[in-house]
């Protein structure tokens, strides 16, 4: 009878170590699972992150020929520049010293310019209006670099809408003394900081969609 019982025991003590060892083994086996889908998913984000940095710089490639073309006058007058398909333009031509309204001159380059994004825009694009001053403090203690840079902005982008661009489609924005090209170390740099950068930007889909339909 003792016999029986020890036997049963042990039987019963295989029977749990086996199922402890089942349970062990096929825990290792979905870890490992679990890992490896990780690494796929890993690699297919890297490649979608490659892909999409590529179709980027396509886009932007094509983009700088078409506003090369479209812009020809102005960029071999030196009145403008592109870089990385946005369209630089100081602040000299546009406005006078440490003000934010457009000179008559700086009025007829924004025009020349509209057209020619226009010429180039997509129905998914939209404009964006950027304005930078140098680090040089204002003489006004509530009148700000960041005013300067907002209102110039804005100012051309007033102009781009009386051309004829949509409102919902073309944005401003203010920078102030901060993203200088070059270091404030001289008056040249300064000048070459004091600017208005348009750049084309990619809207949402559904954005676009709802643009289409008005």
């Amino acid at each position: 009878m003792a016999k029986r019982r020890e036997d049963s025991h042990w039987l019963i003590f295989t029977d749990l170590t086996a199922g402890l060892l089942a349970l062990f083994i096929l825990a290792f086996v979905a870890m490992t699972t679990m890992k490896e889908k990780k690494a796929e998913a890993l690699t297919r984000t890297e490649q979608e992150v490659v892909s999409c940095q590529e179709e980027m710089r396509r886009v932007a490639k094509e983009r700088n020929a078409l506003l090369s073309q479209s812009l020809k006058a102005p960029l071999e007058k030196g009145i403008i520049a592109l870089e990385n398909g946005n369209i630089q333009i100081q602040a000299s031509f546009l406005f006078p010293r440490n003000g934010a309204d457009l000179t008559a001159e700086g009025v007829g380059i924004i025009k020349s310019i509209g057209q020619g994004l226009l010429d180039v825009l997509d129905t998914g694009d939209a404009i964006m209006v950027s304005g930078f001053t140098d680090d040089t403090p204002t003489n006004s203690p509530t009148y700000t670099n960041w005013n300067l840079s907002t209102e110039r902005a804005v100012n051309v982008v007033k102009t781009l809408i009386n051309q004829g661009f949509p409102g919902e489609r073309i944005f401003a924005a203010g920078f102030g003394p901060f993203h200088p090209r070059v270091p404030n170390t001289s008056e040249e740099n300064r000048r070459l900081n004091r600017r208005v950068e348009i750049g084309i930007t990619p809207i949402r889909k559904a954005e676009a969609a709802e643009v289409v339909q008005k």
